[in-house]
């Protein structure tokens, strides 16, 4: 490059040389003689030029590809560390879950001895403790189940199917019919596709929303509706009810672990629905999110992608 760089200096001189002896002499001649040289000059100078950007163009690409080669293998690198790291905490959660079910098996079957042959020599005062001690297990067993169901759902295949959105409904709607027939509540859906998923996730996120919409609801018996609506490559899944909605400066917390709000307080649960739904959501690569009002119900929405015509 250097070598070029002067070559190009040194004819620059010589066509500026050329241009002032042409410039300063008047015979037509002499102008004559001296213009094929300029312009020979000239054209040997723009080709050096040419050829310089050719190849400093050329250098320029290659130093580009080769630092975005560098910063693609190391952006791989970290996903692929920050992958094995989810992987290994699900692991341990699922692990860890598992392993607490056996105790609160115990004392559940214990506190349940207790109360069936004991039950009526105890006094009021020891009577209260044993239920609370029987509720307080229970508690933390439904606890431990919906960790256990959060962190499976990062351990689902995420190799897709066709899956029948309908069928995923049907199969939560008999999950909940001991809900359904002791609240009453009427449960309508239009026309649902079949889109690109996991059918256990699926099932498992039409559970969790209808089951909040029948825990949270008002004087009136729960009404819930759903719709879907293609928009581009996905589609867009709407739950509505008429219960006690939720206040707008909650509509991003309460997709949160563990997160649960006094407007829509009162009612039973560990506080994993939503962000259970919020993680089968996110492997499907879709979004979550809500439009509410206190006492004006609720409307999740949700995406997922849509299943191609030439799909398998």
């Amino acid at each position: 490059m250097s070598r070029r760089l002067a070559l190009v200096v040194a004819i620059g001189a010589v066509v500026t040389i050329l241009l002032t002896t042409l410039s300063s002499r008047t015979s037509v001649e002499t102008a004559g003689t001296l213009l094929p040289l300029v312009v020979a000059a000239a054209g040997v100078l723009a080709t050096v030029i040419a050829s310089v950007s050719v190849v400093a163009l050329a250098r320029s690409r290659r130093t580009v590809a080769e630092v975005s080669e560098k910063m693609t293998d190391r952006l791989a690198e970290r996903e692929h560390r920050l992958e094995q790291s989810n992987r290994e905490l699900e692991r341990f959660a699922t692990i860890a879950a598992h392993d607490l079910q056996e105790p609160l098996r115990t004392i559940l079957t214990f506190t349940d001895l207790i109360e069936r042959r004991y039950g009526q020599t105890l006094n009021t005062e020891a009577r209260d403790y044993l239920l609370r001690v029987a509720g307080a297990a229970a508690r933390m067993r439904a606890l431990i189940e919906d960790l256990l169901t959060y962190a499976r759902i990062g351990q689902a295949e995420r190799r897709f199917e066709p899956v029948d959105l309908r069928q995923s409904l049907n199969e939560a709607v008999a999950n909940l019919e001991p809900l359904i027939l002791e609240t009453g509540a009427t449960i309508h859906a239009g026309e649902l596709p079949v889109v690109m998923g996991n059918q256990q996730g699926l099932t498992q996120l039409f559970t969790n929303l209808l089951s909040n919409a029948m825990k949270y609801r008002l004087a009136d018996a729960p009404r819930v509706e759903i719709t879907a609506e293609r928009q581009g490559k996905e589609w867009v899944i709407a739950v509505a009810d008429n219960g006690k909605g939720i206040d707008p400066a909650y509509h991003e917390r309460i997709f949160e672990l563990f997160r649960r709000l006094e407007p829509r307080g009162g009612a039973s649960g560990t506080g994993l629905g939503l962000a259970i739904c919020a993680r089968v959501v996110d492997v499907h690569s879709g979004r979550i999110w809500v439009r509410s009002a206190v006492g004006k119900g609720a409307t999740f929405f949700f995406t997922l992608p849509a299943r191609e015509p030439n799909a398998e």
